[in-house]
């Protein structure tokens, strides 16, 4: 089997951008089928993702180590590990289908029979009021979702010092925590909006609202105001969403910087190395949550990897991005009160509705 090229197509999603995915297509008719990290601005991984595709033609497309170790190594570019992640993800589901085997059965089978997500409702729409935000959270838990997360501080600045900075987005949290009630588990986003005093005092208005956990409450280029707030702030802290290789987890786990690291299937390379960081964090004792608010592909990329990993706890959701994404599947994700099932197709499980996708497709440069 040898790969004959690799096409790409995109959709747009909403406000904040577009989704994008990647077929990569063999001399035996199999098709193999991944997600690139998007949003609005991703050229430069386009140009990395058609880059490789050129390297891929006429190759073996199951000798997945053999492309990981040539391009998803210490000194290459974000650019090209995001491409890569998306390529590698395909890879991994032509040799489920060559095999007729779902990927989590390459990863050495499940340790568990679903996978408990989050509903992000940050993405679901442009209101940013407490009421709002407790509207949509109310529905996420009505659909079976039993935790949320929002992300409460987006629009403020850059360096809040201090809770009475922070007081908006507090109200934001205060006002979907009443609206999810006490067994709700709610998960606050902060994304680099605080130094280390208005991370601790943030946090300390927090703890009353029983916050399952504080995420990126610093800029993680700060390596030791992340040790600070995590050894502070009496919330379990996560983050690690844009760290790329391992040696960067590793530095992570070796200061203890956070209680939950949150790898991205679209960063780090894909589902081999996604796992491997999994399980280099087990071996210091921390869960895995991997980050990743996209499409029904990544998704799936995620789930088959931690269906197989003991150390997982949650794995992100987009939730109310758009009204058509059961539609943009063929047979859609198995999502039973909050939890994704592996279900037993080949592969990653995923095939994208032709029509859908025409429907709602961006042209790519």
């Amino acid at each position: 089997m040898i790969i004959t090229g690799v096409d790409l197509t995109a959709v747009r999603v909403n406000h904040r951008g577009d989704w994008v995915f990647v077929f990569v297509n063999t001399d035996e008719g199999l098709r193999g089928l991944g997600e690139l990290r998007a949003g609005r601005n991703y050229a430069g991984r386009i140009r990395a993702t058609k880059a490789l595709a050129e390297w891929l033609r006429g190759r073996d497309p199951r000798r997945i180590r053999e492309f990981l170790n040539r391009f998803a190594r210490t000194g290459c570019d974000r650019d090209t590990f995001g491409a890569v992640s998306a390529l590698e993800q395909a890879l991994w589901d032509i040799l489920g289908k060559s095999l007729d085997v779902p990927v989590y059965t390459l990863l050495g089978g499940p340790v568990r029979d679903d996978v408990r997500l989050y509903a992000n409702i940050n993405r679901a729409s442009e209101d940013r009021s407490p009421e709002n935000f407790a509207s949509l959270a109310a529905r996420a838990v009505g659909e079976g979702f039993d935790a949320v997360k929002l992300a409460p501080f987006d629009e403020m600045h850059r360096d809040i010092d201090s809770a009475a900075d922070a007081v908006p987005g507090i109200a934001r949290v205060q006002a979907v925590r009443r609206a999810v009630g006490s067994d709700v588990d709610l998960l606050v986003d902060c994304h680099s909006r605080f130094t280390v005093r208005g991370a601790l005092e943030t946090a300390a208005a927090l703890r009353e609202l029983d916050v399952y956990w504080f995420e990126q409450p610093v800029s993680e280029a700060q390596l030791n105001a992340v040790v600070e707030v995590n050894r502070r702030c009496g919330l379990q802290t996560a983050g690690g969403e844009g760290r790329v290789t391992g040696s960067e987890f590793r530095e992570v786990l070796e200061n203890a910087a956070m209680d939950v690291i949150m790898p991205d299937v679209t960063v780090v390379g894909g589902i081999a190395n996604l796992k491997s960081i999994a399980e280099m964090a087990e071996t210091f004792g921390v869960p895995t949550a991997p980050h990743g608010p996209f499409g029904p592909v990544a998704v799936s990329a995620g789930m088959h990897v931690m269906v197989t990993h003991p150390g997982f706890m949650i794995l992100e959701y987009g939730w109310g991005e758009i009204k058509w994404r059961r539609e943009l599947t063929l047979s859609s994700e198995e999502i039973v009160n909050g939890r994704i099932r592996p279900g037993r197709r080949p592969g990653l499980g995923v095939e994208l509705n032709p029509d859908v996708l025409k429907a709602h497709a961006v042209t790519l440069n």
